[in-house]
């Protein structure tokens, strides 16, 4: 099989004309030039050069060659090329999951960086909940996948995976403007044990840190309305039809809701991305620094009304 030193021995020789000058050129002596050239000849069973007493001619097998090894050399050097793109995360391929208010708020950022910056990184985004991400970036379907917990609900995740924080998100209690709370700088969070709730899908994540905050104030949430939906809470606390708890991903800006931020250090929702331990890819430390950067960019409520 030929080998690259061979084909630069070959197109150098070719383009010089001179064993001396192609060996200076490659930092060989001409000695090793010309046994690079004999040995090829013996493999390939045909006459690449004419010697002559001062000088090396090729023949046309030779001149052939010399062409062929031009165009191979310049592929294997844009293979080189290529291979180090990828090193330097300006090639390759990032498959990425998140849950909703995550994606919502903190993927769109990364998303467009990577399409400006990396046209060539191949990206690829779906939502999901973290009992499906933390599947598919286990058995290679995902790449990175950015998943939560709730403080009061926290999670045994597998050994295999490699963990980083992203950001400790704020819980807000919303309630309508009209409430008899609404105008409290301070309250007791026990003083919602007899409200009508609004939560998410029993069960669920959210939902269990909803009872687990209202057991450790003394009573169970009376839940009228649940949802998988981060924005229905907002409409139907803004219709006076209960309060809710949300995280501040999720946070939108209404007039018509007053809300409060959950003062206990446990209650609070974390934030990671997730990948497998032994996934070489170089692309999930920067995108994982990029996910860390748009949360800092995010305004956290410090002086809102608080609920302890």
């Amino acid at each position: 099989m030929l080998t690259p030193a061979q084909l630069q021995a070959i197109r150098e020789v070719v383009a010089t004309g001179s064993l001396r000058t192609a060996a200076k050129r490659l930092g060989f002596t001409p000695s090793a030039i010309s046994q690079q050239v004999s040995s090829l000849e013996r493999t390939l069973g045909v006459q690449l050069f004419e010697r002559l007493p001062r000088s090396i001619r090729p023949t046309a097998a030779g001149a052939e060659l010399a062409r062929k090894a031009a165009r191979l050399l310049a592929d294997l050097e844009a293979a080189e090329e290529e291979m180090r793109s990828f090193a330097t995360t300006h090639r390759g391929r990032l498959r990425l999951g998140s849950f909703w208010s995550a994606g919502f708020r903190l993927v769109p950022a990364v998303l467009a960086e990577f399409l400006r910056d990396r046209p060539n990184v191949d990206i690829r985004y779906e939502e999901g909940d973290p009992h499906r991400t933390i599947p598919a970036v286990n058995e290679g379907r995902l790449d990175l996948a950015v998943v939560f917990e709730y403080g009061m609900v926290p999670h045994n995740w597998p050994k295999d995976l490699t963990m980083t924080l992203i950001m400790e998100e704020p819980l807000y209690v919303l309630v309508p403007t009209g409430h008899r709370l609404a105008a409290r700088k301070r309250i007791q969070f026990g003083e919602l044990s007899a409200e009508r709730w609004i939560s998410y899908t029993e069960g669920m994540d959210a939902s269990l840190n909803l009872s687990h905050i209202c057991a450790a104030s003394g009573f169970d949430p009376d839940v009228l309305f649940r949802t998988n939906d981060y924005n229905l809470p907002f409409e139907l606390v803004r219709k006076g039809l209960g309060v809710a708890i949300v995280p501040e991903l999720a946070m939108i800006e209404s007039r018509d809701v007053c809300v409060f931020r959950l003062g206990d250090p446990s209650q609070v929702r974390r934030v990671f991305t997730v990948c497998r331990a032994t996934d070489p890819n170089p692309l999930l430390g920067h995108a994982t620094s990029m996910l860390i950067n748009a949360a800092e960019a995010l305004h956290q409520r410090a002086d809102l009304p608080i609920a302890v």
